[in-house]
């Protein structure tokens, strides 16, 4: 037992243990940068709800966007490639312009805390990103974007291979081990 070899800090569950023996959830930032990955919230057996109340900075692009309320505020759907799932993100029209972020392809980075979504009937997630801060806006001319937010055919697919990890395909595709080492499956 006293051999044991400790696995690597990205490995370790994000759990912390207080000094009167309880535990608290807390996020578990990405190897190489102070973001989070949408895996480490989502992939959790409770569906991120026992982080509600956590800041974190998540990156990643916008796979779907919408604006509501008048364009009082904004519904995106976020993929940062280390899991399948989405991770909606509201974000007020006071944080930062609208128009730049609903676009499907845009690469985005922001700051913001955790909640439970109120319920509704069409409330599927468990947890979602309120923004408090925009850090990066990496905008994509729709016109010209390969990737609609309707269903893409897998010959269209095939002539962008560099996007496919954008996309919700079911084609698998052999990664090296380098990226599947680092947590990255998609």
């Amino acid at each position: 037992m006293a051999d044991e070899v400790p696995p690597p800090a990205h490995q370790v569950p994000a759990v912390s243990i207080s000094s009167d023996g309880t535990s608290s959830s807390t996020v578990q930032k990405a190897r190489f940068s102070d973001r989070v990955r949408i895996r480490s919230i989502l992939g959790r057996p409770d569906g991120g709800a026992g982080l509600a109340g956590q800041k974190v900075r998540i990156s990643g692009w916008v796979k779907t966007g919408r604006e509501q309320g008048k364009g009082a505020f904004a519904f995106l759907e976020v993929n940062d490639g280390s899991c399948p799932a989405n991770l909606q993100v509201m974000v007020d029209a006071s944080v930062s312009d609208l128009t730049k972020l609903v676009a499907t392809g845009t690469c985005v980075t922001v700051d913001g805390c955790l909640k439970i979504p109120p319920e509704g009937k069409g409330t599927k997630q468990k947890v979602e990103l309120s923004v408090v801060e925009v850090i990066d806006v990496g905008t994509v001319d729709t016109a010209t974007y390969p990737i609609p937010k309707t269903k893409l055919t897998l010959e269209r697919l095939r002539e962008f291979p560099h996007l496919r990890s954008r996309t919700n395909s079911k084609v698998r595709f052999e990664l090296s081990g380098v990226f599947m080492g680092l947590g990255f499956s998609y």
